[in-house]
């Protein structure tokens, strides 16, 4: 296999947008044993209790400036709000991001299927 390294990709038409990748992301089962499903520059999941999570990332992945996204699900019991929780709670500030990892989770429910993703 061949490793193609660029520094921009832009689309060949003019004033293409330019393309950006994710740094880092995982899908994982935050149910019961927590356990990733598929991931990219992430070395674990920590689960700290019913719904609250921390992604570990690969170290050097990412800077702690980037953009994250977590979104997620319980299976359909209606009872989470996945999301990035915020220090100490889910409605305060700074929120729980670093270039080591970052907290995610839900209100009051495990979630079944959890998604997170990193981009720069």
């Amino acid at each position: 296999m061949s490793t193609l390294k660029v520094n921009t990709l832009e689309e060949a038409t003019v004033g293409g947008a330019t393309f950006y990748t994710n740094k880092a992301w995982v899908n994982f089962n935050g149910t019961g044993s927590v356990s990733i499903r598929a991931d990219g520059g992430v070395s674990s999941i920590t689960d700290y209790g019913t719904g609250n999570y921390n992604v570990n990332y690969t170290p050097g992945v990412i800077d702690g400036n980037d953009s994250i996204t977590a979104m997620g699900g319980d299976g359909g019991t209606g009872q989470s709000s996945f999301k990035v929780i915020t220090s100490g709670n889910f409605t305060s500030n700074p929120l729980q991001f670093s270039a080591s990892g970052t907290r995610v989770g839900a209100t009051n429910a495990d979630t079944l299927n959890a998604n997170v993703m990193v981009a720069r």
